[in-house]
């Protein structure tokens, strides 16, 4: 009985100890817990400048000559000598011979010709004098004036029918044009430059044989360019023909001015993108050579051009009011390889100038002022 009692006086005293000690924990106050503080984030910003704004489109592609021709000889002959050699890198300017062949057989064979031209109308004159007295000073003074070496001068006109079917029946008029015809032949043994160029192609040298039908070469313009680029879906709204376009290429400084010339309508369906033709003009401009070219389009009213990275997916950006952040819904008016034109921003609004990892809206920041 004594042990019992023992027992439940010791399970009482532990107990009423326990309890006591947790009691007195309960009143016992938490230490404060310290919070680290997060730093501050330093953006830059950039005062929003609503105005107009020119689209402006990236373009890239080769020079290719406008002017290039492949050279054919129409006659045959032997090539002749000159100052000036058909070679490649050679520069003619327009007029300018390019190659000449042997036309001496021929040039001999219009001399006959005329000659025999000559005759006819000398023994004609004595029919005009009696039947076309009133015309007989002007067919003295066209035969006098005649050079058996020189080109012929054209025929006066015939004021009636009675005049024409004279000297048609004379054979006048059938000498004159076989003449005319020989002499536009004899055209043909000297090649000359049709506009101001270089040859990109010599297949012919000094003293050759040539064939008819032949090639001789290529001549190229030395400063009118076109360049071929594609134009992507996109900008097709707003690129037009007629827009001015800037050239630039690697390793030099020189700005090259130039034209939208033409937009091809088919849309390649690969690559959604349209052919678009820039003609460049000036000095240092090669055949093949790289361009980097921006159209510069017809101006947007009351629009911000701004960086394409700034803009996010669901063409929103941050600007910076009260030193939060704060994302504003934007309308994109247009959007280029590098940048996009927007509008919904208020003018004078900043506007981050770079994009921010892990931005949100209400994000505290510091606005440096560089």
């Amino acid at each position: 009985m004594k042990l019992v009692v023992r027992i439940v006086l010791g399970v009482l005293i532990l107990g009423g100890g326990l309890g006591l000690t947790m009691m007195m924990l309960t009143f016992k106050s938490s230490p404060p817990v310290s919070s680290r503080p997060q730093p501050v984030k330093l953006v830059r910003t950039f005062n929003a400048e609503v105005g107009d704004v020119s689209p402006s489109t990236y373009i890239q592609g080769r020079t290719v000559a406008k002017n290039k021709i492949e050279v054919y000889s129409e006659v045959g002959g032997n090539l002749l000598n000159q100052s000036k050699e058909f070679r490649a890198g050679v520069k003619f300017n327009k007029g300018e011979t390019l190659l000449r062949i042997d036309g001496g057989e021929l040039r001999l064979s219009l001399v006959a010709q005329r000659s025999a031209f000559l005759q006819l109308l000398t023994s004609n004159l004595a029919d005009f004098k009696i039947d076309f007295p009133d015309r007989y000073d002007v067919w003295k003074n066209y035969t006098a004036a005649l050079a058996v070496d020189e080109r012929l001068a054209t025929l006066p006109e015939p004021p009636s029918d009675q005049e024409k079917f004279f000297i048609s029946n004379k054979g006048i008029l059938n000498q004159y044009y076989t003449i005319r015809s020989s002499e536009e032949r004899l055209d043909k043994y000297t090649v000359r430059a049709p506009f101001n160029g270089e040859v990109s192609q010599a297949l012919v040298n000094t003293g050759a044989l040539v064939r008819v039908g032949q090639k001789m070469g290529e001549f190229v313009s030395s400063n009118q360019f076109e360049v071929e680029s594609a134009l992507s879906a996109e900008a097709l709204g707003m690129v037009q023909v007629g827009d001015s376009v800037k050239f630039t290429t690697m390793g030099t400084d020189e700005v090259w001015k130039g034209t939208v010339e033409r937009i091809a309508e088919s849309i390649d369906p690969t690559t959604q993108s349209a052919k678009v033709y820039c003609s460049v003009i000036g000095n240092g401009l090669r055949d093949g050579m790289y361009l980097n070219g921006i159209i510069s389009s017809s101006a947007i009213n009351e629009a911000l051009r701004i960086d394409l990275d700034l803009l996010s997916e669901s063409n929103s950006l941050f600007v910076v009011r009260d030193s939060l952040l704060k994302e504003v819904n934007v309308e994109v008016l247009y959007k280029s390889e590098k940048d996009a034109i927007v509008r919904g921003i208020q003018p004078g609004t900043k506007v981050l100038r770079e994009r921010i990892n892990n931005a949100f809206d209400g994000m505290q920041v510091n606005v440096s002022d560089q």
